[in-house]
């Protein structure tokens, strides 16, 4: 059993004791039931949705007949998360509740049908990553994170995520939801208050409603609507709260249907460079685009909606490339997936030919944050520019003076590359333009 698996149950017992009346709970039962969990491809014992149910219940009654008691400490597993704001997933407690108590955990029975499987759609990243026919994954790219100061300010400034805050704030300390349904939603009455004190329709309270909860600023139990650990976290202004809550809310804020925004974000962030439309289209796979429209129409609506939402950014030529904010979500939902996202290391101690080194090796959008560093952290701008040129860095027109005055004046990435003679490096970094 792996220590994650332990302390989970650890933590779950240790509230079973203390809960009057105590909960029906057996602790072979509960190992059997997250082994399976994991078995399923979970990555966290708190992280559980309806579909995740019946996969599980489908693995566990294709290796026999369930231990007695199984569903009470299933279902005991889920109020311990409930009660202890541990589901780690957006799923509604009262719809995951239903599924437990409901799905069919007789050995031979046939599965509930579940959605669609993503796996053609998400094809073309899946084999990028080392999953498809191949099986060998494509090599990632280091990145250059931008500072969390930075990524909260911008996280904080878009819009959507600033209402839903508002949103949390009005819900503090706690609102009852919405009875009679397993759909998550605040009551008439408190979603016309909150729509009045937020100078927006009922309909649009709806909305941010879904919205802070997929940030973590809302988390729901079975009867009330409670502020989430990002809302504390925001407060408290721990570095990253908002970029975080950002991340774990963009698709939700993008409202479009399907995977193509997160398809469309990683292939931005794990190529680096910006892109048309049509030559973004080969990311998604079959199914990815929905209804009437043609992928390419699909594919440039996406993009617009995710630079509204500051997630990418347009450039020339109606290129797209990825922000800041974006390569914050891509690279905490890759490695919440298990995969390993490697960044690029620290340069401003490094001379300029190691740094020189480091340059071809990390994305093209990456090439100018990385100079700025660097040049920063030099004893001047003139010495930062003499170096490049000494370590091999061509000068247009091989005019070094040139090149080291005007750096020197305006020491800024764009000007260096604009100074730089055609070169690998200034390739690279026009593949981002």
């Amino acid at each position: 059993m792996t220590e994650r698996l332990m302390t989970a149950i650890s933590r779950c017992l240790d509230w079973a004791n203390e809960a009057d009346p105590p909960p029906l709970l057996q602790v072979d039962a509960l190992v059997l039931l997250l082994r399976a969990h994991e078995d399923a491809g979970a990555h966290e014992p708190g992280d559980w949705t309806v579909d995740d149910v019946h996969e599980v219940a489908a693995l566990l009654t294709e290796r026999g007949e369930p231990p007695e008691h199984l569903r009470d400490t299933w279902l005991s597993w889920c109020d311990h998360l409930v009660s202890r704001g541990a589901l780690m997933s957006t799923e509604s407690p009262r719809r995951l509740r239903t599924a437990i108590e409901q799905v069919d955990l007789t050995p031979g029975a046939p599965t509930a049908p579940g959605p669609e499987p993503l796996a053609d759609a998400a094809a073309p990243l899946l084999e990028r990553l080392g999953y498809g026919e191949s099986g060998e994954p494509a090599l990632l790219l280091p990145f250059v994170p931008a500072p969390l100061s930075e990524l909260d300010a911008r996280a904080g400034a878009v819009d959507t995520l600033h209402r839903a805050a508002r949103l949390a704030a009005w819900v503090d300390p706690d609102r009852l939801l919405r009875p009679g349904t397993d759909h998550d939603d605040l009551c008439p009455t408190d979603t016309a208050q909150a729509a009045e004190a937020l100078g927006t329709t009922p309909r649009d309270v709806r909305f941010l409603f879904t919205v802070a909860r997929s940030a973590g600023l809302l988390r729901t139990t079975y009867l009330h609507v409670l502020p989430g650990p990002a809302a504390h976290a925001w407060a408290d202004e721990r570095p990253g709260a908002a970029a975080d809550a950002w991340a774990d809310a963009l698709t939700t804020m993008a409202a479009i249907p399907g995977p193509a925004p997160f398809l469309l974000l990683t292939e931005l962030f794990l190529s680096g460079r910006a892109h048309t439309p049509a030559e973004l289209v080969h990311a998604c796979g079959p199914g990815a685009v929905p209804g009437p429209e043609s992928a390419e129409q699909h594919v440039h609506r996406v993009l617009r909606t995710l630079a509204r939402l500051e997630a990418v950014q347009e450039v020339a030529n109606g290129r797209y490339r990825i922000s800041a904010l974006g390569d914050h979500c891509a690279a905490r939902r890759l490695r919440a997936s298990g995969i390993e996202v490697p960044e690029a290391p620290s340069v401003t101690a490094l001379d300029a030919e190691a740094f020189l080194g480091v340059l071809e090796e990390v994305r093209p959008v990456d090439v100018e944050a990385l100079l700025d560093r660097w040049i920063t952290g030099q004893p001047s701008p003139e010495t930062a520019a003499r170096t490049l040129v000494n370590a091999g860095l061509p000068p247009v027109g091989a005019d070094a003076g040139t090149f080291v005055r005007t750096v020197a004046e305006r020491p800024w990435a764009d000007v260096v590359l604009a100074l730089t003679a055609e070169c690998p490096l200034k390739g690279t970094a026009e593949l981002a333009r």
